[in-house]
């Protein structure tokens, strides 16, 4: 008991001496990790959905460059390509984004998996040049990275950067890739606005779209 006491003793010192803060933990209030640490009234999801048709696909399009441009330019030099056509933040390490417009025939079609995709052929060879995501998951934060007037110091903290991210894909998938009518996609036409993060393991790049249309290009 008494050594215990003496280390709550050298707690509250230490953390008196380095500004920290008790919290006291309420396990009626408590609901999880994520929640713990999100700020009180923060709604990732009404977030995106206010900003979606006025900031991120207005910002994703207009620097939309087509398909067959970047990968030319990304088969020459991946950072001279991103320079000039992609977006990252700060992170020198971070990969390139490049927003992009896509337009060719499905001639691949993967709905086993809860991450569905299509492939692309954009050059007319019969082969896939391009995976597209269609959903119902979409994993990584390509929609976020890409988008240039927004970064983690728009955030209070980590989490709900992260969950910004989650909720552009939900958004995304809800919006965009849900109506897809998936049991006739093999052999049409697509044309897709969207964003991919460079992978140089990856043959294809894997575009997320933002807006997409099935038939002739407009």
């Amino acid at each position: 008991m008494r050594a215990s006491v003496c280390a709550a003793v050298l707690l509250v010192a230490n953390c008196a001496l380095s500004g920290c803060k008790l919290v006291k933990n309420d396990p009626q209030t408590a609901k999880g990790p994520r929640d713990a640490y999100a700020s009180a009234g923060y709604d990732p999801n009404a977030m995106v959905a206010s900003m979606w048709s006025t900031k991120v696909v207005p910002d994703v399009e207009k620097r939309a460059t087509d398909i067959r441009v970047l990968l030319d330019a990304i088969k020459t030099d991946p950072d001279a390509a991103g320079r000039k056509y992609g977006y990252r933040g700060k992170d020198d390490g971070a990969p390139w984004n490049f927003p992009t417009k896509v337009h060719g025939t499905i001639v691949s079609v993967d709905t086993n998996s809860s991450q569905g995709t299509v492939g692309v052929d954009t050059d007319g060879d019969g082969k896939a040049d391009v995976i597209v995501d269609i959903g119902p998951t979409v994993l990584g934060t390509t929609l976020r990275d890409s988008l240039d007037f927004l970064s983690f110091t728009d955030f209070r903290n980590q989490i709900e950067y992260a969950r910004f991210g989650t909720a552009l894909n939900a958004y995304a998938v809800a919006r965009v890739m849900k109506p897809l009518p998936r049991d006739r996609l093999n052999g049409q036409t697509i044309t897709v606005t969207g964003a991919f993060s460079y992978d140089s393991s990856s043959d294809q790049p894997e575009v997320v779209p933002l807006a997409l249309a099935l038939g002739s290009k407009p």
